[in-house]
């Protein structure tokens, strides 16, 4: 097998980069809505977090030391900085705070984004999508070595478990935003969709993708994704949420309750549940497909050149703590961690894909 080289995943990231059909980015218009009516936040680089956001230890951390100062005194929290994350490897309970209080706030966040792009050079905060290229064998690897399980699934629909390869290839794209409001509000978020890719003659080519929903996703066929010249697929992020739609639909997009967990037989049910909530995305007829600025990350394979800007990505991508406030762990709706720290989605996307991705209701 022919190791897939660090140019050749540069190479791919930028061929099938995404096109993203995004909601007007204009204060005027108003925050986000349900119904996809006004203005939205658009994946912009990590440095806008970065640069504005402090870093906070949580709540019961600064209890069991009764420091109380950083619980209330903001100007006692640290700054956030790409070496400030980078030294918290640790620290999962350390939180990138974006506003402050411990309850996000969506009206402040909304007025202190525009402000933010408004005091920024021009292009200091790009709309931006992180690439991270993986072959097979390194996933089936990097899962073991993190101790995920995969359940030995392999990436079906699009691969056949009597036709594996060691160099089949997802690429994923990750979207940083500033702010999620949904029925869920929280500070920051991370969504993203995956291009899985085999090796025929020579050349790398498009099998499938899944779009992520938080926590899960749906999936397609590539000749039944829309794109830009073949290869670049079409991403419509949902007003508010940010999870990632296939196409324009009119009267939105039907969410679901996927994959039920039974805590008391510790059994997670493999089916899809609708809900009575809908996902709202932008006519592409109206809003034309956006070009985001494609920066490929250095996992599990980065430049030989150590001095190379690529590195300085695996700072932010090793921190354990979450992208905007969170209290009380997992109990609430809180900001998310980042994408290193996904479990199996991350370690083997081929896995991750066939479990917990479902068939685009609409074709299939």
């Amino acid at each position: 097998m022919t190791a897939l080289l660090w140019p050749d995943r540069v190479e791919l990231a930028h061929r099938f980069a995404p096109r993203l059909v995004l909601l007007p980015e204009r204060q005027e218009l108003g925050r986000p809505t349900v119904e996809g009516t006004a203005g939205d936040y658009w994946p912009r680089s990590v440095e806008l977090l970065i640069d504005h956001g402090h870093l906070y230890p949580g709540t019961i951390r600064l209890l069991a030391r009764l420091d109380f100062q950083k619980m209330f005194d903001y100007s006692k929290r640290q700054p956030a900085s790409l070496e400030a994350l980078g030294a918290s490897q640790r620290a999962s309970w350390d939180q990138l705070r974006l506003i402050g209080p411990p309850v996000p706030r969506p009206k402040a966040a909304w007025q202190r984004y525009f402000e933010i792009l408004a005091a920024a050079a021009p292009d200091q905060y790009p709309l931006t999508a992180y690439a991270r290229v993986l072959t097979r064998a390194e996933a089936v690897d990097g899962a073991r070595r993190a101790r995920v399980r995969d359940e030995g699934k392999v990436g079906q629909p699009f691969y056949r478990p009597d036709a594996l390869r060691d160099d089949d290839v997802v690429i994923q794209y990750w979207f940083c935003y500033y702010f999620d409001e949904w029925y869920n509000v929280h500070e920051g978020d991370w969504e993203g969709v995956s291009v899985f890719l085999r090796r025929e003659d020579g050349s790398y080519h498009a099998l499938g993708a899944t779009y992520y929903g938080h926590e899960n996703g749906v999936r397609r066929h590539w000749e039944d994704v829309h794109t830009q010249g073949g290869e670049h697929p079409l991403v419509f992020p949902a007003s508010g949420s940010h999870a990632a739609y296939f196409q324009y639909l009119k009267g939105g997009h039907q969410t679901s309750i996927a994959g039920a967990f039974l805590p008391g037989l510790k059994l997670k049910l493999r089916i899809s549940v609708a809900s009575d909530r809908y996902d709202f995305v932008a006519d592409d007829q109206i809003h034309p497909a956006q070009t985001p600025r494609v920066e490929v990350l250095p996992d599990p394979v980065g430049p030989a050149d150590l001095n190379d800007p690529a590195w300085r990505h695996a700072l932010w991508l090793n921190f354990p703590g979450s992208w905007g406030v969170r209290e009380l762990g997992k109990l609430v709706a809180g900001g998310p961690t980042g994408p290193k720290h996904k479990g199996l989605k991350w370690h083997n996307p081929f896995a991750w894909s066939e479990i917990e991705t479902w068939p685009d209701y609409l074709i299939y």
